[in-house]
């Protein structure tokens, strides 16, 4: 394997605001071994920089694929469409979601100040807040969708071309970019494909099947049908972490 590629929250963060010592010292003796390390997250670049500080330098994919960074260096995988921007804007408005639009760095948001995912939001505030009407997006989160609308809007985005869109089991969020846009499509665009992976949720599964090692770290048991199909299952600690991490040669 040329490289070992991890997501971030709930595989190696399990506060969504840092990553603990020892897995950070562990990552660091798989450097030493000689293996290429990769971030590939849910977050935008700009939020995954303050949860590595050890790692700014390594290649970073961001936006569940739509984004990389390599050597500070961001690039734009595939944005959405313009007219699907306003679609989304317009479905914003009909049912008075809350939600995150991200553009390269910059971002539009209507998030309550109990969603957990405020803490991955711009923490180190790196950007700067924008209107709704932002004219360019890579990502869109939409929230706390009532339970009344979820199954339909989830059907009519999934059933229109140049969308990929997650839904995420057991919760009422709806992650979309553009079609075609997973970890696992970034990698191969980025000439990588001998590698394992570490995860824990629906948007890695694309790039765990890929891998030549999956390791599920079981962080949200709603999942654990999935997990099954994974080669390693392991337990949400550091210490569970540490020892996957070590094992690796």
């Amino acid at each position: 394997m040329e490289a070992v590629v991890f997501d971030v929250d709930g595989t190696l963060s399990f506060n969504g605001q840092v990553i603990g010592a020892p897995i950070v010292a562990a990552i660091q003796r798989l450097q030493a071994r000689g293996k290429r390390v990769i971030f590939a997250s849910a977050r935008l670049i700009r939020d995954l920089l303050p949860i590595i500080p050890a790692f700014t330098d390594q290649l970073l994919i961001g936006a569940n694929g739509a984004l990389v960074a390599n050597q500070g260096q961001v690039q734009i995988m595939a944005p959405l469409s313009s007219s699907h921007l306003q679609q989304l804007t317009a479905m914003i408005d009909r049912y008075q979601l809350d939600y995150v639009v991200d553009s390269e760095w910059d971002y539009a948001a209507r998030v309550t100040t109990d969603n957990l995912i405020l803490r991955q939001l711009d923490p180190a505030h790196l950007a700067q807040k924008q209107e709704l009407s932002i004219t360019s997006a890579i990502k869109i989160i939409l929230l706390n969708i009532p339970l009344t609308h979820l199954a339909d809007l989830t059907t009519s985005l999934q059933d229109q071309s140049g969308l990929t869109v997650i839904a995420h089991t057991g919760e009422a969020n709806l992650d979309i970019t553009a079609a075609g846009i997973n970890k696992a499509t970034t990698l191969a665009r980025l000439g990588i494909r001998k590698y394992a992976a570490f995860g824990n949720d629906q948007n890695d599964l694309a790039m765990l099947a890929q891998a030549q090692l999956s390791i599920w770290v079981t962080s949200k048991p709603a999942l654990a049908d999935l997990g099954r199909t994974m080669m390693i299952q392991c337990a949400p600690t550091a210490a569970a972490v540490v020892e996957q991490i070590d094992a690796i040669r």
